[in-house]
């Protein structure tokens, strides 16, 4: 990221090709775990990129297609309830960016944007279905942990467990957590699995989650 104050480029806002509507919901989705939850918001081309962080040890991704080719890249970092409010409030397409988070509020590195390969298919409803079994599965284990001191470590250990159980391949099954938690799964239809390198993805109509395999939480932090 570069260190550019708020009166970058956009300081005049950017203008969406459809309505923001999109990115508020993903926005007020990625604040419902914390208010304070960062967004990376990367713009290139006519395309604005908005990352987030999820509960899921995985990144959830919303792309909007913008009116027209940036005169300069975007890349900035807000609150996700600041970025909901300003989405809600535009008007003809002109998104206003909130105020922008210091650098050091994002540490994720970011996915490739090239060189993705599909490596397999689920339908919508198996996905489902899996988050639906996983979560029953934690809802019982965790009715097995003894209260009291260390409880909250044995609750997490569950979760990563189930987590990161293989979805499909040497997928992650948190992808599939974090793209039912962002409202990603559609009513029908395919998910499409990606992979480049150590990442994963799960791709929907609807967004895209994705994680790094080769370390245990999902990503590096650097």
């Amino acid at each position: 990221m570069t260190d550019r104050d708020a009166d970058g480029p956009e300081q005049d806002g950017i203008r969406l090709a459809a309505s923001s509507r999109d990115l508020a919901v993903f926005a007020e989705r990625a604040a419902r775990h914390d208010p304070a939850t960062p967004v990376r918001l990367v713009g290139v081309g006519d395309v604005l990129a908005a990352f987030v962080t999820t509960p899921f040890d995985c990144l959830g991704l919303r792309a909007t297609r913008l009116a027209g080719p940036l005169a300069h890249d975007i890349d900035a970092v807000v609150e996700a309830v600041g970025l909901a409010a300003r989405a809600r409030a535009a008007r003809d397409g002109l998104l206003r960016l909130p105020p922008r988070l210091p650098d050091i509020t994002w540490v994720q590195p970011l996915p490739p944007r090239a060189g993705w390969s599909e490596v397999g298919r689920l339908t919508v409803a198996d996905v489902g279905a899996r988050v639906a079994t996983d979560t029953e599965e934690f809802r019982l284990r965790a009715t097995q942990v003894p209260a009291g001191r260390g409880a909250s470590v044995a609750l997490e250990g569950i979760a990563g467990q189930l987590w990161g159980a293989p979805l499909t391949g040497d997928a992650p099954a948190r992808l599939a957590h974090a793209a039912d938690y962002l409202g990603f799964l559609p009513d029908d239809g395919d998910v499409v699995v990606r992979s480049a390198g150590p990442w994963r993805r799960l791709d929907t109509d609807l967004g895209v989650t994705v994680s790094r395999v080769s370390d245990p939480l999902g990503l590096f932090v650097s």
